[in-house]
């Protein structure tokens, strides 16, 4: 694996971990969590390609990207829907996140419907509340898990960067989003 695909992995956690801090700071601590989550696959995935432990890491970068990225994504909706005054508390939340990722563990094939879901739920969710912001970056990653991510039309080389990138895109748009948004309770 080129040393240059750590690049846009870096990217991911360098955004992911700005915006999980603006998040915490201003009083969003599930939404720091959910990017938090990005954060930490895209820091792994970073050591994973620099430290050439390619396929040693291979495992762990694979399995926090996707569970990981599911708990985040169900945190942030989770979020949301407290934003539409739904009372979840956090222990609710925590927990819904952690029985979709043993979903998705044990039905691998699940997991990647669970998240397009997710996805189409945050959209729906946004638009409702006018933040059109985060309702394009969650339709942003909508495309980018459904079109770009592993593309036949694409050689791995920008395949993976387009992919990366416009994670990082999609957390950028949830990150000012939210924080345009009134805070959820």
């Amino acid at each position: 694996m080129p040393l240059h695909f750590a690049l846009t992995d870096a990217l991911v956690a360098l955004i992911a971990g700005w915006g999980a801090l603006m998040m915490w700071r201003t009083g969003r601590p599930l939404a720091a969590l959910g990017l938090s989550l990005f954060g930490l696959a895209g820091m792994i995935g970073t050591i994973r390609i620099t430290s050439g432990l390619i396929e040693p890491l291979a495992m762990l970068h694979k399995g926090v990207s996707q569970l990981g990225g599911l708990a985040g994504l169900a945190l942030l909706l989770g979020y949301l829907l407290r934003g539409k005054g739904i009372r979840l508390g956090t222990g609710v939340v925590l927990g819904a996140a952690t029985a979709l990722v043993a979903l998705a563990a044990a039905l691998p094939a699940i997991g990647a419907v669970l998240f397009v879901l997710m996805l189409i739920a945050a959209i729906a969710l946004c638009l409702q509340s006018r933040n059109h912001l985060g309702a394009a970056g969650f339709a942003v990653m909508l495309l980018n898990v459904t079109l770009v991510r592993q593309s036949g039309f694409m050689g791995a080389d920008l395949s993976w960067h387009l992919y990366h990138l416009l994670v990082a895109t999609w957390l950028l748009c949830v990150a000012y989003g939210f924080a345009k948004a009134p805070c959820a309770p």
